[in-house]
């Protein structure tokens, strides 16, 4: 079923991009179009929306203006979106999969991907980035555990929120290792930033992407990721599955629309993203500055990739909370 609605979508994003965006919903769009970050500025997630503002201004024709919505674990912003009407000048610029770990945290008390409307995918990335200062007494995920183990239950992690993939993911590689610790959330990638600098957390959970830049100032080191092998910007930090401390989890950033949205207007503002991301501008700040992977897909893929996901990390999430 799922791949008869990924044929039957794949043939209207053909027709619409050949035909142009504006000869399905006669008059859209006409006005400006709000996107919605439900994390606070500062993160990568923030930096890619504003960054693909001005393609998908170009290819729809009308102003996008990005505006941060951050708190309750990204559910304000959700629910601004999940109350807009169904016009598609509301949409919401989410780090889907996280969805899956506030839901199993009870943030949530329904699957917000199963009640949005999914419109299109823009990058994919690890999920999972370990890093600590420069400075720590520690300079490898072996001396992090040696040092978690001589001071049993002192480490401290930030990381994005509470009860998310993050946090699953601090319990995952901590168990693995055999130590314990305290996960620290926050609102979002930037202050968990200013936390790890200002030495009031020992490691964070974020992504790569995320760090870099102190990495590259010399600031930060990276000592574990959650990709399927090791990345080329970051040879020396080994994945989780080379440490034996977990298994590969990968993040993917979607815009959605509201529930009910027409699909005559979900289709425009696909084609959008789908030619959006191939901009220069956008891919070298994705690519080049951010360090992700630009990969369309469509809504129906979007849903089974959550869907497996779920499946996947559903019942050690759960896990958690019982």
């Amino acid at each position: 079923m799922i791949g008869k609605r990924i044929f039957l979508s794949v043939f209207v994003l053909f027709f619409v991009l050949t035909s142009g965006t504006n000869g399905w919903a006669q008059g859209f769009p006409t006005k400006t179009i709000r996107m919605i970050n439900p994390y606070a500025s500062g993160g990568g997630g923030s930096t890619l929306a504003r960054a693909f503002q001005t393609p998908f201004k170009n290819v729809l024709g009308t102003s996008v203006i990005v505006e941060d919505i951050p708190g309750g674990t990204t559910k304000i912003g959700t629910l601004e979106v999940m109350k807009a009407n169904p016009d598609g000048y509301t949409l919401l610029f989410m780090a889907d999969p996280a969805w899956v770990g506030y839901y199993y945290s009870k943030t949530y008390d329904f699957k917000p991907w199963e009640k949005l409307t999914a419109v299109g995918n823009l990058t994919v990335e690890p999920y999972g980035f370990i890093e600590i200062r420069s400075d720590a007494p520690y300079g490898s995920w072996a001396e992090l555990v040696k040092y978690g183990k001589e001071n049993p239950g002192k480490l401290t992690c930030g990381g994005p929120g509470a009860g998310g993939v993050p946090e699953l993911i601090f319990n995952m590689i901590t168990k693995a290792a055999g130590i314990s610790g305290k996960y620290v959330p926050f609102a979002g990638a930037g202050p968990s930033k200013t936390a790890l600098l200002g030495g009031h957390i020992d490691f964070r959970v974020c992504q790569h992407t995320e760090a870099i830049s102190m990495i590259r100032a010399g600031k930060t080191k990276g000592i574990a990721i959650s990709s399927d092998k090791r990345m080329e910007i970051l040879p020396n930090v080994p994945t989780f599955k080379e440490l034996g401390i977990g298994e590969s989890i990968i993040l993917t950033r979607s815009i959605w629309g509201p529930p009910q949205l027409p699909s005559s207007i979900v289709n425009i503002l696909a084609a959008a993203i789908a030619k959006g991301i191939k901009d220069p501008e956008f891919i070298k700040v994705a690519e080049q500055g951010l360090f992700y992977k630009t990969e369309f897909r469509l809504g129906p893929r979007m849903i089974e990739e959550l869907e497996k996901f779920d499946k996947t990390f559903g019942p050690q999430l759960a896990a958690l909370y019982e």
